[in-house]
């Protein structure tokens, strides 16, 4: 399985109504947990995304402007559009591959967004483009660190290092994914000091037909050496979704996932995704 989007795969966590609070991580559920393989497998299950085309707004509480959007997904292709912005972002999940990609218009052709622009945060919000399209997930340096519970759902905690050959701005992505629903409940980015300057979590969910969708997301700018602490957040409102993107067939599909032995009875009933939001800097 390729990197995945932190706010790909947090959107597909479910039943969630509340801030996250976390339990002490504890290490002695490093025994518990899966081979890595095993729970990337289950992950790109996942990300086969639903139809659907999703409204709402980008707002930020540091500079107070807002963005409407329209996120559209089906497959492994998501499309982020600000509708007064001469910007959209395509994400195309691939096992082989990842791309990041934008256009300033619907009319305009595709371009791959440079290693160089990946930083670079998008608009004056707290997401960057390395946000979208995050590699952490396929890192080689995984570590287990044991298990917790954000609110009521039990999790497994990994933290990944990037090697020589991977390029990012973290020096270690921590991240819980659910044991139940093999979704991220929440991933912080850290810096040399292990020190989170970047997190994301969902605040509160709806439910679209038979889909749960997140109605409101966080991303945050973190104070490094201040526990808890934001410098900037951005809040991704969902306020209405209905079947039918738009988009063109996807032409990989869930059974491109790596054999991680997956259970028979997995329920493969993805989750539609919702949009950017963050730090400060144009596009």
């Amino acid at each position: 399985m390729k990197p995945r989007s932190f706010l790909i795969l947090l959107a597909l966590c479910p039943l969630l109504s509340t801030s996250f609070v976390m339990a002490d991580i504890d290490p002695a559920g490093k025994s518990k947990e899966p081979p890595i393989a095993y729970v990337q497998g289950m992950i790109w299950k996942r990300l086969n995304l639903a139809d659907f085309e999703l409204t709402g707004v980008v707002r930020n509480d540091r500079t107070k402007k807002s963005y409407p959007i329209v996120l559209r997904t089906r497959g492994h292709t998501l499309v982020y559009e600000f509708q007064n912005q001469p910007l959209q972002i395509r994400v195309l999940l691939d096992p082989a591959k990842f791309t990041v990609e934008k256009r300033s218009s619907a009319t305009g052709s595709w371009s791959p967004v440079s290693g160089a622009e990946m930083s670079k945060s998008i608009l004056d919000t707290d997401i960057t483009y390395e946000d979208l399209g995050i590699e952490f997930v396929n890192w080689d340096d995984v570590t287990p660190l044991g298990t917790d519970a954000i609110k009521t759902l039990p999790a497994y905690v990994f933290e990944a290092k990037p090697g020589p050959n991977d390029h990012s701005r973290f020096a270690a992505v921590r991240y819980w994914v659910s044991s139940q629903y093999w979704a991220f409940l929440r991933v912080d980015g850290l810096n040399a000091k292990e020190q989170t300057v970047k997190r994301v979590e969902v605040q509160d969910v709806m439910q679209i037909g038979k889909f749960n969708v997140f109605k409101e997301m966080k991303v945050a700018t973190m104070v490094p050496d201040r526990n808890d602490i934001a410098s900037s957040t951005t809040f991704i409102d969902i306020h209405d979704g209905h079947e039918g993107s738009g988009l063109p067939a996807d032409a990989s599909t869930a059974s491109d996932a790596p054999s991680a032995a997956l259970p028979p009875d997995t329920n493969t009933d993805t989750i539609p995704v919702a949009a950017p939001a963050s730090p400060s800097q144009g596009q």
